[in-house]
């Protein structure tokens, strides 16, 4: 690398094409570790596992922000009707 920041193509991918890649991931865990590893060697590698997180990141954070708009509407509904 020349010290610029490297750009991580996992993250440009579609939804279906990433939704299939992390769920092959996922379930065969230890060993699509390895099979990357041995593929497509250590930086890729890392890339992959960086959009992982960072996907895996963003969906903690859209499911938090639901459960506290549900429990939002929850609470003014009851306080309205209290």
């Amino acid at each position: 690398m020349t010290g610029e920041e490297q750009k991580n193509p996992y993250l440009l991918l579609n939804f279906w094409d990433f939704m299939l890649m992390s769920t092959l991931m996922v379930v065969f865990f230890p060993w699509s570790l390895l099979f990357c590893l041995y593929m497509y060697g250590w930086e890729d590698t890392k890339l992959i596992l960086a959009a992982l997180i960072h996907d895996a990141i963003k969906t903690i954070i859209a499911i938090i922000a639901g459960i506290l708009l549900i429990a939002a509407v929850i609470f003014l509904l009851v306080s309205v009707f209290i």
